[in-house]
This record gives C-alpha cells, sequence and structure tokens, in this order.
C-alpha cells in the first residue's frame, strides 16, 4: 500500500515545528553548547577565526532562542491537543492512501497451508483497541486498520482452503498478496490481490496500475478488494481485463456466508487488540494522532527513530 513520506529537503526550523517538543529543545541546547563554548574555544585557539566568532557567536544564540520558543510552543500545543486527538477517534480511525507505489507495512506471513476451520494465527496483540464487534458488518469493515485489512484478505483466502501469502514489509510493487491455486507448480502464482481502505471509491487510475503489474508478473487474475467500492469507469476497465472487484458490500457477503465458527475466528482475528489505530508504513507499529501545521495526522510511535507519517481520515 502506498505512504506519504516526509520531504528530504524540510528544514530544521520546519521539522522541530511539527515534531515533539523535545526535538526543538535538543536543537535549542546543541546552538548554544556552540555559541556559548565550540567556538569561542575555536576561536581563543586559533586568532585567525576571531572574526568567524564574532559573526557565527550570535547566530548561534539567536537560533537557540528561536528552538528554544518553538520547543515552548509545541509543548504546551501537546499538553492541550492530547485528548481531542485519541486514536479511537470515530472520525479518525482509518487512514487515506493512494498509489500503490510507496513503501507498506504489511502483515506476518504465518502457516500458508489451507485452512477449513478458520485463520492459522491471530495478530499479534496490542494495546486495547475499541469495543470487538459480535459480528460482521460494513461498519466494521470501515474501521479496520489498513494493515489488518490486509491481513484479513489473505486469511480469508486461506480459511477458502486456497494458499495465500502477503507480501513483506517495503515496496510491495502493487501486489498485497499472492494466490497459489489450480496450478501443476507448488510455487507458482496464479493470482494477485490489492487491498485498499480507502475513504473514498476507487477510481480507473489505480485498476489500471493492477492490470499493468498483472503483465509484470505474467497473471491472468487478479482481484481488487476496497471496502469504499469503485467508480463506473474502474468497473467497465476490470471488466475488460479479467480484474474481480470486491466492494465492502460484496466482501461482507462473503464473510458471512462462511461456516459460522469459521466466520466466528476471521472475525476474532480482524479484530483482536487495537484494530482500528493505522499501523506504520515503515515499521508496522501502531501509529500515535498528533497535530502539524496543516492539521491532524498520523506518526509513527517511535518518531524520531521511525518518520512514518499517514493523513488522518476527515469526516467526510
Amino acid at each position: 500500500m502506498a505512504r506519504r513520506r516526509y520531504r528530504r529537503n524540510e528544514g530544521l526550523f520546519e521539522i522541530a515545528a511539527r515534531s515533539d517538543w523535545r526535538v526543538a529543545a535538543g536543537l535549542a541546547a546543541t546552538c548554544a553548547l556552540g555559541a556559548g563554548a565550540l567556538i569561542p574555544g575555536l576561536a581563543a585557539q586559533n586568532p585567525l577565526l576571531g572574526p568567524v566568532a564574532a559573526v557565527f557567536a550570535p547566530l548561534g544564540w539567536l537560533f537557540a532562542f528561536a528552538f528554544a520558543c518553538i520547543a515552548a510552543v509545541r509543548f504546551a500545543k501537546q499538553r492541550t491537543a492530547a485528548p481531542a486527538l485519541a486514536p479511537d477517534s470515530r472520525v479518525a480511525t482509518r487512514p487515506r492512501r493512494s498509489s500503490p507505489g510507496r513503501p507498506t507495512a504489511r502483515g506476518h506471513d504465518v502457516d500458508t497451508s489451507p485452512s477449513d476451520s478458520g485463520p492459522a494465527q491471530s495478530p499479534a496483540a496490542g494495546p486495547a483497541g475499541p469495543e470487538r464487534p459480535d459480528h460482521w458488518s460494513l461498519d466494521v469493515l470501515e474501521q479496520i486498520d489498513w494493515k489488518r485489512f490486509e491481513d484479513l484478505c489473505c486469511e480469508f483466502y486461506r480459511v477458502k482452503g486456497i494458499r495465500a501469502e502477503t507480501t513483506p514489509l517495503g515496496a510491495d510493487g502493487g501486489i498485497d498478496v499472492r494466490l497459489f491455486q489450480d496450478s501443476t507448480e507448488p510455487d507458482q502464482v496464479t493470482a494477485i490481490v490489492q487491498c485498499k481502505a480507502l475513504s473514498k471509491q476507487v477510481g480507473v487510475k489505480l485498476v489500471r496500475e493492477l492490470r499493468g503489474v498483472m503483465a509484470h508478473e505474467k497473471v491472468q487474475k487478479a482481484f481488487f478488494m476496497a471496502p469504499s467500492g469503485f467508480t463506473e469507469d474502474a468497473r467497465a476497465f476490470a471488466t475488460e481485463n479479467r480484474i474481480t472487484l470486491l466492494d465492502g458490500k460484496l466482501f461482507l457477503a462473503m464473510l458471512q456466508r462462511l461456516p459460522e465458527e469459521a466466520g466466528r475466528r476471521l472475525l476474532e482475528f480482524a479484530t483482536e487488540g487495537d484494530w482500528t489505530t493505522p499501523s506504520c508504513p515503515s515499521c508496522g507499529t501502531k501509529m500515535a494522532a498528533r497535530e502539524g501545521q496543516r492539521g491532524p495526522f498520523w506518526g509513527c510511535s517511535t518518531f524520531p527513530r521511525c518518520r512514518g507519517k499517514l493523513q488522518m481520515r476527515t469526516s467526510t
């Protein structure tokens, strides 16, 4: 799945303005150390550096003051904004995604042997999420984390007795799940699956991209699973190119037609732990709601070690 990244040409002030207050505080301390100790020390060792120190020392103190102000503002905003940006907010439960070319977090590969009784294993339990539903519904499919939705699609095929494998963490090349079925060669991919939990209908552009992936992978069949549905142009193109489109209503009907025990176990698999907060597209950990200059967004909870970022779903 596609994900948004930080811009590489960001300046230190912009990074400090949208990061945790500790980042700006650290930059302020670094500038103060340079202006108060490092630059004067170098000037004392080499008299030729005196004019340079006279210029850069005041600049260092100026930068230290600016970063200290940013740290104070960020600290105040984070203290006041935290309650309003709780991750279990109904409006912001699912990220919006676009093209399939960016790195994505994949579900862990589990036993790929077919199973008629339910999923091979449950996802790793995370923080406590919202109340777990007791039956499948469109609301469940709309709220589910994008990564968990991919795992759910993969497990659904396994429950149906089809060998299915998710692609690993990283650039997926437009493929989320590979299917191995009705082939004389056990490792031959017979179909590919693209999963997108978008907040709007999938357009023809993404379906065309999937057709290109089919040609590259030399497969004759593909499935596109998107709870929010597809535009008419996308449906027309898919019909002409052996691509099966599964919107939320159709996927829900397929889940409801499963044997009761298999459907129950699949629901437990999909809603274990925190099943609505988005997972980081880079490292797979749960994200945290943050406030930026352009409004709220999802940021990796391990920042600055990981800079994964997703746009927060709007209320529309």
